[in-house]
């Protein structure tokens, strides 16, 4: 309990520390994993997105983004994990039947709530959320894992965001979107990058950009 108390006390200041340094606290980041939750808990700011302690399989996140419409991302629908197109991916990742929500985006995009327990739980966090979205103030972010394939690297590269970012193993150098992390260049993707991404990018001055 006391090292828990005190870790909690850790992050606060080192949160306080790092807000110091942006001048942006209402933007709103667009994630297919959990790297949007670690930003927003770096700088200790409120979860100004829906896409918070959630995943989303590649080929659903990019085709998500081609059609993006904040207004449609309000229209989310639960579905059981057997009806899922992405089953022996769940499988293969130990996530099949693990008890979590499995929710619909506008009828079309599958998304994982691994963190939550319920539906009532996750519809509620995530339509809470969506009010909370700056439009004005958009970050989309793209990474190499969970079926991604590399024709999607271009197709991110072609959508029409001001401020995105696509971390992979590989390095697409004709893209302008693209951040090789190259610690993972022999992994085939890369893993976890909300902790290794600050040494390739500039989350401060992105941010500061806004």
């Amino acid at each position: 309990m006391k090292i828990q108390f005190l870790r909690d006390i850790e992050k606060y200041f080192k949160s306080r520390i790092c807000k110091i340094f942006i001048d942006n606290y209402d933007f709103t980041i667009i994630s297919n994993n959990c790297w949007g939750t670690f930003i927003y808990k770096k700088f200790g700011l409120t979860y100004q997105s829906p896409f918070i302690n959630a995943m989303i399989f590649a080929p659903d996140y990019i085709e998500l983004l081609e059609d993006f419409n904040n207004v449609n991302l309000e229209n989310l629908t639960f579905i059981e994990h057997n009806k899922s197109k992405f089953i022996d991916e769940m499988k293969r990742l130990n996530i099949y039947q693990q008890g979590y929500p499995l929710g619909l985006i506008d009828g079309k995009y599958e998304i994982n709530f691994l963190h939550y327990t319920t539906e009532d739980e996750a519809k509620n966090k995530w339509l809470n959320r969506c009010k909370r979205i700056n439009t004005d103030k958009l970050i989309f972010k793209f990474s190499d894992g969970d079926l991604f394939e590399e024709e999607m690297a271009y197709r991110f590269e072609k959508l029409p965001f001001k401020n995105k970012v696509l971390f992979t193993s590989k390095s697409f150098d004709t893209l302008s979107s693209n951040i090789w992390i190259k610690q993972f260049e022999n992994h085939g993707r890369v893993h976890d990058e909300w902790k290794h991404f600050g040494k390739y990018f500039n989350i401060y001055k992105l941010i500061n950009s806004l």
